[in-house]
């Protein structure tokens, strides 16, 4: 069996659930917590990081990687596209969400999630949300009247959906003038990977 180390509100854990549960793979969670160093994740990972998953003799531990192995192993073509074009802009996508729409929205998550509310730096949360909101804009032209980011459910909408979900966790929700991510994201959380592979909790304290 799949064996998933993992920190459940992990944005980048979170969407490797997500993509376990569209492909129907079985798996077991080990869980984490922030700030600890798990002597398996360290002796798997050069990192220290999680997710890590483990199929027999081998541990993956990148997430887009992962999904890449999951993709190829598994469900060959189910959240990576053959075709180049569509193939590339999936990549592109993911490492968009991975990467700027991860650190757009960090700050604010940082903020709130380590400080009681009557000590969060609003000037800090605000900056955060007005880079979280070009994001969208920039989101919301790129999914046009498309049901999802990919072809299909894709790699791309694993790791979105988990940004998206973070996001509403900590209150920066999807504006109203963002139909078609709107649309999007109402669509996401009515899959049953959605509610699967949800967080059991996140880290708040004010």
């Amino acid at each position: 069996m799949l064996t998933l180390y993992q920190r459940t509100d992990c944005p980048f854990c979170w969407k490797v659930r997500i993509a376990l549960t569209e492909l129907s793979l079985e798996y077991e969670a080990v869980d984490t917590r922030l700030g600890e160093k798990h002597a398996e994740v360290l002796r798997l990972s050069p990192t220290g990081n999680v997710p890590v998953l483990v199929d027999g003799d081998i541990a993956i531990w990148e997430s887009s990687v992962i999904l890449d192995y999951l993709d190829h192993r598994y469900a060959l073509g189910r959240l990576i596209p053959f075709e180049p074009v569509a193939e590339t802009r999936v990549r592109l996508l993911q490492a968009y969400s991975d990467k700027t729409v991860g650190i757009s929205l960090r700050d604010l998550v940082f903020e709130k999630r380590s400080k009681p509310k009557h000590e969060w730096d609003n000037d800090v949360i605000r900056q955060s949300e007005e880079k979280w909101a070009t994001c969208q804009a920039w989101l919301e032209s790129e999914i046009g009247n498309r049901e999802f980011f990919g072809d299909r459910f894709s790699a791309a909408d694993c790791a979105l959906a988990a940004r998206f979900g973070i996001a509403e966790a900590y209150g920066a929700e999807v504006p109203a003038e963002c139909v078609e991510l709107r649309r999007w994201f109402l669509s996401v959380k009515a899959r049953r990977s959605w509610r699967d592979a949800y967080p059991t909790s996140f880290i708040r304290t004010g």
